[in-house]
This record gives structure tokens, sequence and C-alpha cells, in this order.
């Protein structure tokens, strides 16, 4: 499966990922995977925790398409709020390696990051048990235990990039082991 990173008008990007898919459907009959990454982060106000949205990389999509499927840029370049697809310095616009892979991870989550368990154990390393960032190739930079985030570092577009992503921290007592997995 290729992946592509469009650029595109911040706040457009649910109304972009209908009418692409629509188009695709339209003038292409195929279905074309749209995703607009968010992340679902633990918010406290008042005294009680609630569930937010929010857009993990504002004012940018991911396309998936099938390795024999060409790129329809016709498509993309009709709509007023696509602004273009990223390119490496040699032109392509496949993503790649890193990227690439950090493209998938977000396309196996179904572009929706939820607050993953965590174990810590002062002293010790953070061990991940479950969630999105068990199987993300990233280091935890900070943990925020009263907050239940962390932020994580990863490369992306040759860069690191530094995110903040929900946890549900389990605090482990003195003498308790971690638990293996």
């Amino acid at each position: 499966m290729k992946s592509y990173c469009l650029y595109c008008k911040t706040g457009a990007e649910d109304k972009l990922v209908y009418l692409l898919k629509k188009d695709m459907r339209d003038y292409l009959d195929m279905d074309l995977e749209v995703l607009f990454p968010t992340r679902v982060m633990n918010q406290r106000k008042r005294g009680q925790w609630s569930k937010v949205t929010q857009p993990l990389l504002p004012g940018y999509l991911f396309l998936y398409l099938d390795d024999e499927v060409p790129l329809p840029l016709f498509i993309i370049k009709q709509e007023r709020d696509a602004y273009k697809i990223l390119r490496y310095s040699d032109g392509s616009m496949e993503l790649h390696a890193g990227d690439a892979q950090y493209a998938m991870w977000i396309y196996n989550h179904g572009g929706e990051l939820k607050p993953s368990t965590v174990v810590y154990k002062e002293g010790s390393l953070v061990k991940v048990l479950d969630g999105p960032m068990r199987d993300m190739e990233g280091r935890i930079i900070k943990l925020d235990r009263h907050h239940k985030r962390v932020v994580v570092g990863f490369m992306f577009a040759g860069t690191e990039r530094r995110m903040n992503l929900s946890v549900n921290v389990i605090d482990l007592a003195e003498g308790e082991e971690v638990p293996k997995g």
C-alpha cells in the first residue's frame, strides 16, 4: 500500500476527507482511503475527567492507495482547500522509510489515537501495555502523571516531532513488578 501526505486548509480537513472520497467514487469508481489523524485526550474540567478529540496534525491528511493504483492528482487539484501533496527533494510524492511507517501506524489505528495504558514505577522506565504507543517507534520524552499525558518524540519528514498523547497511568507500589509483554 502506498501512502501520501496532503497539505490542506486547517479546519477544512473533515470536509476534504468527505469530498475526496466522494470524487474518487464518482469519477473513478474506486475507494480512496483518506484519514485525518486525531487523538483522544483525557481532559480535566472542574474536577471531572472527560475525553476530547483533537487534531493530531492540523492541516494534513494521509492518503492510502493500493500499489497498482496511480495517485489521481486531478481530483486533489480540483478541491480548493487542498493545497498540495508533499514532495521529497527528489520530486517523489510517495512517503518513504520512517514517514511511510508513521503513515501506516496512523492507518493501522484508523486515524484515531486513543489513550494508551502505561505502567509507571518510580525510578524506572515507563512500560506501555496497550494502545497506539505500544507499536510506535518513538521515545517517551516526558510523563505527566497528573494530567495523564506523555510527550513523545518521533521522526517525520526528516525532523523529530514532539506530540502530546493521553495515557492511562498505572502506578506500581513498592515491591510490585512491571508486567511482562
